[in-house]
């Protein structure tokens, strides 16, 4: 029988009693050991008992509508930012909605605010009788609301606040920007339109109308941004771009000139450089250009899927030609000099390139760069890859999905030198199940020592955790947790759907209590698997978007350590000459051995046992800092005889 002799839970060393421990000869350390070691016994993030809470939807009879971001303001209101399609049956929390769309339908951008609890605060549709679009949002310091609007307008008909009362909010373009499309957008916390800036000049033909904005950035009250402009004297009459930029008849494409582009919050212009990204490059229409800042290392990021129909639209930045469907590229913000290129890859099926994209990018407090998205894996196809196609001495990061075919969700953390830490994705298919629908991963957010994704799934595992569906189960919504460092998966929350229906889950962020807001796309009916604890969504058209909150505590009160499981260890012989085992509920990942002064003297990775060697040790006390492959920590003392 084995001697466990010593049982503790990751918390119950105090530094107190540490002290106590320690000889008078080391009493002039305390103040250190204090310090270090309670870094090391705090107590971990673990598993929390998360459900969701509310849920509400909107849309539109004539078309589908769908969410692009989600951000929390200072006073853990919530803003969003989808689209309203059409005119017929147009809806919010079953309330009716004014767009600015034709009757025959039209596409407007969708900005609206909820708060902690989910109850809706205000609205407004932005746009005209075509299709205009933004992809997502950003809040100053005193949550006012910014968009980079691309509208679609050929006359004076695109309106940039809309109410039933049109004394006071419509405020259509004037004749002379009719042409203009890209736009940056202002409105105070509370929905009322504070302004907007049109980013090009003067312009008098369809022709020369043609321009492209990215996502935007705030960083310190300022917005970050990319624009692709034409000819003409563009940004508050700061820059020219040159004829050569311009439309070519023959092949009917253009010409453009890439910049990074910062304005503050008043929108005014504060400055702008030229790109290095090739004249024929192009941001496909009515898909995102995904663009991120780190302000640490004053690095941007361009992450895009550069599907334009049935083709690739073409890319390259600083003479690097991208070959792939997917890529993520990160430049030095003084220069624009490109710092490293990264693409999916994965061999051809028909002659066709897989049809791999990124969808999502996130940057950590750490500089670590974050992608989701999705894969295309054939049957039995092994050695995908991760790697740079203009640079041999890159070295590939290679995986092969556990699941054996199709379209899967992935989560990539990078480092800040764009070498990949870990990737994530399905792990296998139930057994005897048929192959799920595509299934996507998009949005993504930071809390702690998690990361956290908005995925799809169906009759699938992601490391240990099932995903169960009746075999001809479309995809549901799914937010999965995982654990930052090892990426392994520290939870799955569900969202049940409609049998037939491909549902969505598109944003995700956290709020400022530590509970998570979601939102997405669905048709049919939404929170079917939730009894009555959730009130099911029904769609009112082809598909509908929703928001929803998955939460561990009521609105203000942030998310409680107190309610963590803590984690039960145990450890024999001890004392002990020099092997000790650990053993605990969950999979054990890697170990740091500490002496009574704080030093680090060993650490090492369990692989597959569950033993450490303390051979070589000095006899005295030891404390163990474990970590599981499910993110939590635990520390125990040893005695070395």
């Amino acid at each position: 029988m084995k001697n466990k002799v010593h049982k503790t839970i990751c918390n119950a060393i105090s530094a107190i009693q540490i002290n106590r421990e320690l000889d008078n000869s080391l009493y002039a350390s305390k103040i250190i050991l204090f310090s270090v070691l309670s870094f090391l016994f705090s107590i971990p993030a673990v598993s929390q008992n998360y459900n969701w809470n509310w849920a509400l939807s909107g849309g539109g009879v004539q078309g589908a509508e769908n969410i692009y971001d989600v951000k929390v303001g200072s006073d853990n209101n919530y803003y969003f930012i989808g689209s309203m399609y059409g005119t017929i049956g147009t809806q919010l929390a079953a309330v009716a909605i004014n767009t600015n769309n034709s009757s025959l339908g039209g596409n407007d951008i969708f900005l609206f605010s909820t708060t902690c609890d989910g109850k809706v605060r205000w609205s407004q549709a932005i746009g005209g009788s075509s299709g205009d679009f933004a992809y997502n949002l950003e809040l100053d310091s005193d949550d006012n609301v910014y968009i980079g609007a691309h509208v679609n307008a050929v006359s004076s008909t695109v309106f940039f606040s809309h109410d039933p009362d049109p004394n006071h909010s419509i405020a259509p373009l004037p004749n002379q920007q009719a042409y203009n499309r890209i736009y940056l957008v202002k409105y105070n916390s509370d929905g009322k339109y504070q302004g907007r800036k049109a980013l090009q000049g003067s312009i008098g033909s369809v022709i020369d109308s043609e321009a492209k904005i990215s996502d935007i950035v705030m960083k310190n009250d300022t917005l970050h941004f990319m624009v692709g402009l034409v000819k003409g004297t563009h940004l508050d009459g700061n820059v020219t771009v040159p004829a050569q930029y311009d439309y070519n008849s023959d092949n009917m494409t253009y010409s453009r000139q890439f910049r990074l582009v910062k304005y503050d919050t008043d929108l005014n212009y504060i400055s702008s450089t030229v790109l290095p990204i090739s004249a024929d490059s192009f941001f496909p229409p009515g898909k995102p250009t995904r663009f991120a800042y780190n302000e640490i290392l004053n690095h941007y990021y361009i992450a895009n899927s550069r599907e334009e129909g049935s083709n690739l639209a073409p890319f390259t930045y600083d003479s690097k030609t991208v070959v792939n469907r997917s890529y993520i590229i990160a430049f030095n913000g003084a220069d624009g000099s490109l710092e490293w290129l990264r693409e999916i890859y994965s061999n051809a099926s028909g002659g066709n390139i897989s049809p791999n994209r990124i969808n999502s990018i996130k940057v950590d407090a750490n500089s670590d760069v974050y992608i989701a998205g999705c894969v295309r894996k054939n049957p039995n196809e092994t050695n995908l890859k991760i790697y740079d196609p203009t640079d041999a001495s890159v070295q590939p990061y290679f995986f092969t999905p556990g699941a054996d075919y199709g379209t899967l969700p992935i989560l990539i953390k990078f480092n800040s030198t764009g070498n990949v830490q870990w990737l994530k994705t399905t792990k296998t298919y139930n057994s005897n199940a048929l192959v799920p629908g595509p299934r996507y991963g998009e949005g993504i957010t930071i809390r702690g020592n998690e990361v956290v994704l908005g995925a799809q799934g169906a009759n699938e595992f992601w490391d240990n955790f099932q995903i169960q569906r009746p075999v001809s189960h479309q995809p549901d919504p799914v937010l999965i947790r995982f654990n930052k460092q090892t990426g392994s998966v520290i939870g799955i929350h569900e969202i049940g759907g409609s049998l037939t229906e491909n549902q969505r889950l598109t944003v995700v962020t956290v709020d400022n209590d530590g509970n998570y807001v979601t939102g997405g796309v669905f048709m049919g009916s939404l929170f079917t698997n939730n009894g009555s604890s959730m009130s099911v969504l029904n769609s009112v058209g082809d598909a509908d978007f929703f928001v929803a909150k998955l939460a561990a505590s009521v609105c203000g009160t942030a998310v409680s350590t107190d309610k963590f499981n803590k984690l039960n260890v145990n450890v024999y012989p001890n004392p002990t000459n020099d092997i000790v085992n650990i053993e605990t509920q969950e999979t054990l990942y890697n170990y740091e051995v500490y002496n009574v002064l704080g030093q680090q003297t060993q650490k090492g990775m369990f692989n597959s046992n569950n033993q450490i060697n303390l051979y070589d040790a000095t006899a005295g006390t030891y404390f163990i800092k474990i970590t599981t492959t499910q993110g939590s920590t635990a520390t125990v003392k040893v005695i070395k005889k």
